[in-house]
C-alpha cells in the first residue's frame, strides 16, 4: 500500500477577511497586522523552537509539508523563513498572492500536491506554532490500512484518525507553562484519509464536527502533539475548558524530550529572549 502523508502549515498567510477571528477586516490593514514585527517574532519563535525541530526528527521521513505564506511577506522575513526550512527537504514553499479565499487556496494547494499514484492520502495540518511527536508520520503510515478500510466503507469515502492526547505550551510574559491535554479532533492531532482523486480536502469540513459524517478512529495512548498558545492566537486556546490526562508534573520534561525531541529548558531560554514576550 502506497500512502502519501501530506501536511499543510499556514504561516501568516493573508487570506480573505472571513478566515480570521481577530484583526482588521480590510486587506491593507490586515497585512500590516499580520506582518507586525513583534507578532512575527512570536511566530518565528514557535516555528523555530517547536515546528521545525519536531519535523526534522521524524522517525519516518516520508512526508511533505506545504508551507503556505503570502508572496507579499516583507523581504527580510521571507528570506529568514526560507533559510529556516532549507535543511528540511520535506517542506515545500507555497508563496501565494494575498486576499484569496482561505478554504479555496488551502484546498487548491493540497489537491495540487497529491500523488495520483498513492492508494491513500493522509492529510494533516499544523499551525506555525504546533509540534508533532517524532513518531507521528510513522503512525500515519502504520494505521493507513485500518483508516483506508474505514474510508472505503463510508458514504463520504473519507475517514479520520484522531490523536487526542497531547500538550498545550502556553507562552506568556512570565515564561512558558506546559499542560497535558485530552482534546477530541484538535487540528494538530487529526489526520484525514481519502483517495488522491477525492474532491475534498482537510479544510472543507469543520474539524470539530467531522465525527458527524465520517468514521473516526480515536487514539489517546500516547501524546502526539504540542499546541502553542500565546497572545497572538487567532482562536482563544487558553480560555477553552480542556480535559487533562494524569501525569506527574516532574515527569513532563522527560516525556517532552523523549516523545518530541525537545528540551523545555532550552525552549524557555529562547522565549525569554523573544521580543514577542517583552511586548
Amino acid at each position: 500500500m502506497k500512502v502519501q502523508c501530506l501536511g499543510l502549515c499556514r504561516f501568516s498567510y493573508p487570506s480573505d477577511s472571513g478566515a480570521f477571528q481577530r484583526g482588521p477586516n480590510d486587506a491593507g490593514n490586515r497585512g500590516a497586522f499580520l506582518y507586525d514585527p513583534i507578532r512575527m517574532a512570536t511566530r518565528f519563535f514557535f516555528f523555530e523552537q517547536l515546528v521545525l525541530p519536531t519535523l526534522r526528527q521524524q522517525t519516518n521521513k516520508d512526508f511533505t509539508i506545504l508551507l503556505l505564506f503570502g508572496d507579499d511577506m516583507p523581504t527580510q522575513m521571507r528570506q529568514h523563513l526560507v533559510q529556516l526550512v532549507a535543511d528540511v527537504p520535506q517542506v515545500r514553499l507555497c508563496p501565494e498572492p494575498p486576499g484569496q479565499k482561505h478554504n479555496d487556496i488551502c484546498r487548491r494547494v493540497m489537491l495540487d500536491a497529491r500523488d495520483p499514484d498513492a492508494d491513500w492520502v493522509a492529510e494533516f495540518r499544523i499551525d506555525d506554532d504546533d509540534g508533532l511527536a517524532l513518531g507521528f508520520i510513522q503512525q500515519c503510515h502504520d494505521l493507513a490500512p485500518i483508516l483506508g478500510a474505514l474510508a472505503a466503507q463510508s458514504s463520504e469515502k473519507r475517514a479520520v484518525l484522531d490523536f487526542s492526547k497531547g500538550y498545550v505550551l502556553d507562552a506568556a510574559r512570565r515564561g512558558l507553562d506546559i499542560q497535558p491535554v485530552l482534546a477530541r479532533l484538535w487540528t494538530p492531532g487529526m489526520v484525514t484519509y481519502s483517495r488522491p482523486d477525492h474532491p475534498k480536502s482537510l479544510l472543507d469540513s469543520k474539524h470539530l464536527k467531522l465525527w458527524h459524517k465520517l468514521p473516526v478512529l480515536g487514539l489517546a495512548e500516547d501524546p502526539m502533539f504540542i499546541r502553542g498558545a500565546h497572545a497572538g492566537n487567532d482562536s482563544a486556546i487558553q480560555t477553552r475548558k480542556i480535559q487533562k490526562f494524569r501525569i506527574d508534573p516532574f515527569d513532563i520534561p522527560g516525556q517532552i524530550e523523549d516523545v518530541f525531541g525537545l528540551e523545555l529548558e532550552q525552549v524557555e531560554m529562547a522565549w525569554l529572549d523573544c521580543p514577542g514576550r517583552k511586548s
